[in-house]
C-alpha cells in the first residue's frame, strides 16, 4: 500500500513539475523576470527589497525589523508589511537565496504551486478518495484560475497554499480529536495574512458544520467538541499576538475598515454573468483584455473561480446521492450564492472592508473537493444527470457572450475573441461528456484532459498575455534602480557632502515620479534609501488620513492609498531640502530653489530648497483643527484637536523658534537637541504613531498628534536632549501572550503523545 502511494504522489509531482515547466521554462532560460500582477513592480518588489534590508540589520546590528525610514514619511513596517510579508513563512526562505527579486519570487511562486498541489493531496486523503482522483483534485487547486490570477500578489498565494493543509488539520480534529495541526496551520495561516485569515475562520464555521453532520450520527457531543475546537483555535491564534496585536493596533485607524458596499445588489448584470462564466473558463485569459463583462471597477472584475472543468461538470450529480452528503452540501452552496449576490456578505467575508471576490478560494476548494467525491462514486451515478448538466454547461457558455453583448449594447464582433474561447471550451465540455460516459479508463483519460486543460491554458497568459517587451526586462529594471545610484546610500553620502551640513541631518527629497523613475514605482525611495515623498501602499500609515482629509491634492491616480506630495507648502513642511530633476521645469512652482549642480550622473539637476523647514520646529501660533485654512499655515501654526486644545495651550510660553539640531536617526531611533528660552510645542514632521516613546532629558513625554497626522511634543525651557524610541503599539504584550501559547500547544503536544501511548 504504502509503494503504490509513493508510485502516485510521484506522479503527481511529475505533473505538478510538467504544468510548471510548461508555464515559466521559457523565463527561466530566457532569464526574463515573471511580472504577473498589477502590484508585483510598484509594491512587492520595493517593499520585499525593504524587508531584506531590514532582515540584514536585524542579523548585524541586532536592530528588529520595526521601523522603516525610506518608505513614505516613515513607516511602521513591522505592523503594515503584516499584510504583505512579515509573517510569511515564504518571504523567509526567500532571504536564503541571493538572486534578485524576480528570480527569488520566481523561485517562491514555483514552491507555492508544489505545495498547494501536495497539500490539497493529503485533505483529499482525509476522504477516503481514489489516488487518481486525488491528484486531478490537487492539480485543479494547484492551478487553478484564482492561484493564477493571484500569483503576482505573492502573499495571496503563500496563504492560498497553505489553506487545504489547514483543512487538513480540521479533519484530523474531527475525525480522531488530534488537533497539533489545526493549531500549528491556524497559527501559519494568521502569521502568513490577517486579511485572509479573516475570511477562512468564516468559512471555517460553515465547513465545521458541514463535516460534522457528514461524520457523525447526531449532535449530542456538537457543543462540546466544537468548545474544545475553539479552545485550540485560540491557542493558534494567540501564538501569533507577536505580530497580530502590533497589525489590530495598526488598522484600526484604516479608513477601509467598514466600507461596505451600498445597496443590495451589485448595479451592473454583468457581474453575475461573470461569476457564473467564471467557474467553465480560464477568465484570467480576458479580465483586463477585450472582456464583455468589464466593469471597470476591479473589485467586480477579479472574479476567478474556475478550476477545471470537470470540478463544474460533476457537481449537478450530488442529486444523483441519497445520503446526508447531498444536503449539507447544497447548505453550504446557498452559502455561497447568497455571498456571491449580495456585496454587503462579501463586504463582511474580508473584515467589513471593500467588496471583493477574494474569498471564492474556499469555494474553489470546495467545489474541488465535491467533484472528488462525486468522481469516487462515478459507477453508481445517474449518467442522465451528467448528460443533461454537460449538454446545458455548453450552450450556455456559446450564448453567454452574444447575451452579455446584446445587454450591454456592443457587437457580439467586438468580442469575437473572448466567444472563441468560451467555444473552445463548451466543445472540451462535450469530450468530458464523451469521456464519462463512454471510457473504460475514465479515470486516466480525466487526469490527461485536465492537465492539458490547466497546462495550456496557464501557458496561454504566461507566454501570450505577457509582454516579455523592454518594460518587463532586467536591463530594464537594472536602469530604473541606478538612475540616481550605482551602490546603496551613495546618493545620501553625496548629498550630505554637497554643502556644509547646518543643523540638521534629516531631510527630505523631492524626485519626479514620470522622469528619474520612469513612471516604475510610487516606492522607489527605498531603493536608493531615501526619505522620499510618494508612496503607492494600501497598508500606509494611518494617521496619513488626517493630511489626506486636510490636502486631497496628496493623493495620486485619485487613488485613496497612492500618494505623491508636489505642493510646495507641504513639501517645505516636511523638510524637503532638495530636489533632483532633469530640467527645471519639473521642480514643484513657486519654490524658493537654488541650483546647486548642473551635471549630477551627466544630466541631472539638483536644487536646495532654501525654504524647506527644519524636521523638528516649535510654534507659537496654535489652532483647532477645524479652523484648518491652507498648506501654508502649517509652517506656523499646530493644529490639534479639540480634545487637546487646552492641554497644549498652556505648553505655548515662548514665541521664539527653535529647531531640532544635531538629529541622528537609525533603525528603530532618532535624537536631536534643541534650546528653548521658554516652555514651548515642537511640531516633528514625523508620521505620528502611539509607537513613538519620546524621552527629553531621560523623562518620557507625552506626544500629540497634530497638523494632519504628525508629531508634537512639549518643549522644557532649557536644554532638550530628545530621545525617540519606535516599538509597535502591542509588540510586547503581544510577545507575553504569544509566549504562552506556545507553551499551551507545547502541553498540548505532550498530553496528546502520552495519551496516544497509554
Amino acid at each position: 500500500m504504502l509503494k503504490k502511494e509513493r508510485k502516485h504522489i510521484f506522479t503527481l509531482f511529475c505533473i505538478l513539475t510538467l504544468i510548471i515547466g510548461v508555464y515559466f521554462l521559457q523565463y527561466i532560460i530566457t532569464n526574463s523576470p515573471v511580472q504577473y500582477g498589477t502590484d508585483i513592480r510598484p509594491q512587492w518588489f520595493l517593499f520585499y527589497e525593504e524587508f531584506r534590508n531590514l532582515m540584514t540589520n536585524l542579523v548585524e546590528n541586532r536592530s528588529l525589523p520595526f521601523y522603516s525610514w525610506s518608505s513614505f514619511l516613515g513607516t511602521n513596517f513591522f505592523a503594515s508589511k503584516s499584510y504583505y510579508l512579515m509573517g510569511d513563512l515564504f518571504s523567509y526562505i526567500g532571504l536564503l537565496f541571493k538572486s534578485d527579486f524576480f528570480s527569488t519570487a520566481l523561485i517562491l511562486e514555483i514552491m507555492k504551486f508544489y505545495v498547494a498541489g501536495f497539500s490539497t493531496y493529503l485533505l483529499l486523503s482525509q476522504y477516503k478518495i481514489k489516488p487518481i482522483i486525488k491528484i486531478v483534485g490537487s492539480i485543479s487547486f494547484a492551478f487553478s484560475g484564482w492561484a493564477i490570477f493571484f500569483s503576482g500578489q505573492l502573499v495571496f498565494l503563500s496563504f492560498y497554499a497553505l489553506v487545504p493543509l489547514y483543512f487538513v488539520g480540521v479533519e484530523l480534529y474531527l475525525q480522531k480529536k488530534n488537533a497539533m495541526l489545526f493549531i500549528l496551520l491556524t497559527s501559519m495561516c494568521l502569521f502568513t495574512n490577517f486579511y485572509f485569515f479573516f475570511t477562512l475562520s468564516c468559512f471555517t464555521v460553515v465547513y465545521v458544520i458541514y463535516r460534522y453532520y457528514i461524520l457523525n450520527d447526531n449532535f449530542k457531543t456538537f457543543i462540546k467538541d466544537i468548545s474544545l475546537m475553539i479552545l485550540y483555535y485560540l491557542i493558534g491564534v494567540s501564538i501569533t499576538m507577536i505580530l497580530t496585536l502590533p497589525t489590530i493596533h495598526y488598522i484600526l485607524g484604516s479608513d477601509r475598515l467598514g466600507n461596505f458596499k451600498e445597496g443590495i445588489f451589485f448595479n451592473q448584470i454583468q457581474v453575475y454573468l461573470h461569476e457564473l462564466s467564471s467557474m467553465f473558463v480560464p477568465n484570467y485569459l480576458y479580465i483586463y483584455s477585450n472582456n464583455t463583462f468589464e466593469t471597470s471597477f476591479h473589485y467586480t472584475r477579479e472574479i476567478a473561480m474556475y478550476c477545471g472543468l470537470i470540478n463544474v461538470i460533476l457537481l449537478p450529480c450530488v442529486l444523483s446521492f441519497k445520503n446526508k452528503f447531498k444536503k449539507a452540501t447544497i447548505s453550504v452552496w446557498l452559502c455561497f450564492l447568497l455571498i456571491l449576490i449580495f456585496p454587503r456578505l462579501g463586504s463582511a467575508v474580508h473584515g467589513f472592508g471593500d467588496p471583493s471576490f477574494r474569498w471564492t478560494f474556499f469555494m474553489i476548494l470546495f467545489n474541488i473537493i465535491t467533484s472528488s467525491v462525486i468522481l469516487n462514486e462515478i459507477s453508481t451515478l445517474d449518467k442522465r444527470i451528467i448528460k443533461i448538466s454537460a449538454i446545458s454547461m455548453s450552450i450556455f457558455l456559446i450564448t453567454i457572450i452574444p447575451i452579455t453583448a446584446m445587454i450591454i449594447g456592443k457587437s457580439i464582433f467586438d468580442y469575437k475573441t473572448q466567444w472563441l474561447l468560451f467555444s473552445i471550451f463548451a466543445i472540451l465540455i462535450l469530450i468530458y461528456l464523451f469521456v464519462l460516459l463512454k471510457s473504460k479508463n475514465v479515470l486516466k483519460l480525466i487526469l490527461i484532459l485536465t492537465t492539458l486543460e490547466l497546462g495550456l491554458s496557464g501557458y496561454k497568459l504566461f507566454h501570450d498575455k505577457l509582454s516579455l517587451s523592454e518594460i518587463q526586462d532586467r536591463k530594464f529594471i537594472n536602469s530604473v534602480t541606478h538612475v540616481l545610484q550605482d551602490y546603496d546610500n551613495q546618493l545620501n553620502e553625496m548629498l550630505d557632502a554637497i554643502e556644509p551640513i547646518n543643523n540638521s541631518q534629516y531631510y527630505r527629497v523631492f524626485v519626479p515620479h514620470s522622469s528619474l523613475y520612469w513612471d516604475y514605482s510610487h516606492n522607489m525611495s527605498i531603493i536608493y534609501q531615501l526619505n522620499g515623498t510618494m508612496t503607492y501602499d494600501s497598508a500606509y500609515a494611518p494617521s496619513i488620513n488626517d493630511l489626506k482629509l486636510l490636502e486631497p491634492s496628496i493623493k495620486d491616480f485619485e487613488s485613496e492609498w497612492i500618494f505623491n506630495i508636489k505642493d510646495i507648502d507641504l513639501l517645505n513642511f516636511i523638510n524637503v531640502k532638495y530636489a533632483i530633476v532633469s530640467s527645471e521645469e519639473e521642480l514643484p512652482p513657486d519654490g524658493n530653489w537654488r541650483l546647486l549642480s548642473d551635471s549630477f550622473r551627466s544630466s541631472l539637476l539638483i536644487y536646495r530648497n532654501d525654504d524647506y523647514r527644519d524636521l523638528g520646529t516649535t510654534y507659537s501660533k496654535f489652532k483647532e483643527i477645524d479652523d484648518y485654512t491652507n498648506a501654508q499655515s502649517l509652517l506656523d501654526t499646530i493644529y490639534v484637536d479639540s480634545n487637546d486644545f487646552d492641554e497644549i495651550s498652556q505648553l505655548l510660553k515662548s514665541d521664539t523658534v527653535s529647531v531640532l539640531e544635531n538629529i541622528q536617526y537609525y533603525n528603530n531611533q532618532l535624537s536631536g537637541y534643541v534650546y528653548s528660552d521658554d516652555q514651548s510645542f515642537m511640531v516633528i514632521s514625523l508620521p505620528y504613531d502611539s509607537g513613538w516613546k519620546v524621552f527629553i532629558n531621560g523623562k518620557e513625554v507625552k506626544s500629540y498628534k497634530v497638523n494632519g497626522g504628525f508629531i508634537g511634543i512639549p518643549i522644557q525651557k532649557g536644554d532638550n536632549q530628545i530621545e525617540m524610541y519606535f516599538t509597535p503599539e502591542g509588540f510586547k504584550i503581544g510577545a507575553m501572550l504569544s509566549f504562552a501559547g506556545l507553551m499551551l500547544y507545547i502541553s498540548y503536544i505532550i498530553f496528546f503523545i502520552r495519551k496516544v501511548n497509554k
